[in-house]
């Protein structure tokens, strides 16, 4: 727990036990699809495996229907035959040339998974061939993305923004993986003022935005939150904090009657 104390205020910050991932109370703009022999990740989806489903997103940029069918076979038979058999076969061969025809029609980043005591996600290989691996994809058609930023022709700049939108959306989703969300708890003089949960990111990104939700007198204290994880260090606080606060209203309860003698005496 990180906890801070100003004034009337005391501020505790912990871990949000309950976890929603971002792919189900989010609206996305890219679709995450996900395979794993234990975990379900991503978005919800129907297809069998990676070969099913860019086998569907091969036809749907070339066309989902007998001829499309027949240009997909002939297309798998060739690079087969050219690039699958011999002493040195490619085993990506055919995921990359149908890759290649899907880029035609979609935006698409690769996703990996590290599976190392938790799980954590990025569009970038982890480089550990024994804990993690590619697990999917996550993309977006340049005809949605045309409609999300404006434009009549794909360009490189609109296809960034489409692709540093995804990595944010896979970078929340890998906070919602290693168990990175966070609540805050906002007391004055006692007693719970406000509180808000569901922060998610690395804990100096939770302090900016848990800021943004406190009043502006107590903004501030998101740069003084400590760590404090033993039950008697918390209770050691709050005493001390109650204590301020009783220090103060029994000064305030002196100060009352000899204000008033003041103020009948003029």
């Amino acid at each position: 727990m990180l906890m801070a104390v100003q004034g009337p205020y005391a501020l505790m910050v912990q871990p949000d036990d309950i976890l929603i991932s971002p792919r189900e109370v989010d609206e996305n703009f890219g679709t995450m699809v996900c395979f794993h022999p234990r975990y379900a990740l991503g978005d919800s989806h129907n297809y069998m495996d990676k070969d099913d489903f860019l086998r569907e997103m091969y036809l749907n940029t070339v066309g989902n229907d007998a001829r499309g069918m027949e240009r997909y076979e002939n297309m798998v038979n060739m690079v087969w035959s050219r690039k699958m058999t011999g002493p040195n076969p490619d085993e990506r061969a055919v995921d990359d040339t149908m890759l290649n025809v899907i880029s035609k029609k979609y935006i698409m980043l690769p996703l990996y998974l590290l599976d190392h005591s938790g799980l954590a996600m990025k569009t970038t290989s982890f480089h550990d061939p024994l804990d993690s691996g590619h697990v999917g994809w996550i993309y977006v058609s340049k005809e949605y993305a045309l409609k999300e930023f404006g434009g009549e022709k794909m360009t490189g700049a609109i296809k960034k923004k489409a692709e540093d939108l995804m990595r944010d959306e896979v970078e929340a989703y890998d906070s919602y993986l290693r168990g990175e969300c966070y609540g805050f708890e906002l007391y004055k003089n006692g007693e719970l003022e406000d509180s808000c949960w569901g922060f998610m990111g690395s804990i100096d990104d939770v302090r900016k935005d848990m800021a943004e939700y406190l009043p502006d007198s107590c903004k501030g204290m998101v740069e003084h939150l400590e760590e404090h994880n033993q039950p008697a260090t918390i209770i050691k606080t709050l005493l001390k904090h109650a204590k301020i606060q009783v220090d103060q209203a029994a000064k305030a309860f002196e100060h009352a009657p000899r204000q008033r003698m003041i103020e009948n005496a003029r």
